[in-house]
């Protein structure tokens, strides 16, 4: 089985395949990483064609996105790219929350924890801070077992429920404009130190778990959070 993941919901396009064997081992065929989130617009098409080139794939069998929340723009472009690709090669299309799936990149060996061994690490909690602008974040917190839904939230919204929710986290990542409240040790999110790998193997994992007739290019559906801007206007 033949993979297909892309993002372009931040500052940067990430674009990779891989293959998995009978044995459900996953292996990375090729991947693109930059930051030129403006150019993903006519760029994010040749690189997913380049990638594909370099995997010696002719189609995929499933494509996976984050479809946010994120950069309004840049979330139009991975959805609608999506459900493109699913419709042209009548394949199926998953896509996921994207703080849920940078945790997933950030935290080592994780996808055995969450599947396989999910007491093991419950010490490890995590606080994502993606920068929606407005002054505001869309957040999400993971305990070492399981995560909260991502918010929507300002600053001191987010360090008031970390208080009422006695959450303390003892990882903190965040993208563009750290938070006020944030300790100095804090990491910064970048294109380059997302573990992709991990990515598309928990989400081959969420596959397995899934009927995949149920998810075509129009069950795929834009996470914006805040509304689209007609609904603004």
């Amino acid at each position: 089985m033949n993979l297909l993941y892309f993002d372009t919901t931040q500052d940067w396009i990430h674009v990779l395949t891989g293959s998995i064997n009978g044995f459900s081992t996953m292996k990375v065929e090729a991947q693109i990483i930059e930051t030129s989130p403006k150019e993903a617009s006519y760029r994010l098409v040749e690189m997913i064609q380049k990638v594909l080139t370099q995997s010696q794939i002719k189609k995929p069998d499933v494509i996976f996105v984050p479809h946010g929340p994120g950069s309004f723009t840049g979330i139009r472009i991975t959805v609608t790219t999506a459900r493109d690709l699913g419709q042209l090669w009548e394949i199926p299309v998953m896509g996921f929350d994207t703080a849920h799936l940078y945790l997933i990149g950030l935290q080592e060996n994780n996808s055995q924890i969450e599947f396989q061994i999910p007491n093991q690490n419950p010490n490890h909690k995590s606080l994502i801070c993606l920068d929606g602008k407005q002054g505001k974040y869309y957040t999400k917190f993971y305990d070492g077992i399981t995560y909260t839904e991502t918010k929507d939230q300002t600053p001191e919204e987010i360090r008031q429920w970390l208080e009422s929710q006695k959450m303390t986290p003892n990882k903190w990542y965040y993208t563009g404009i750290m938070p006020s409240f944030y300790p100095t040790d804090a990491i910064k999110i970048e294109a380059t130190n997302l573990n992709l790998s991990s990515i598309l193997q928990y989400s081959f994992e969420q596959m397995k778990q899934s009927k995949l007739n149920d998810y075509t290019y129009l069950t795929l559906l834009p996470n914006y959070i805040r509304g689209t801007y007609v609904d603004q206007k």
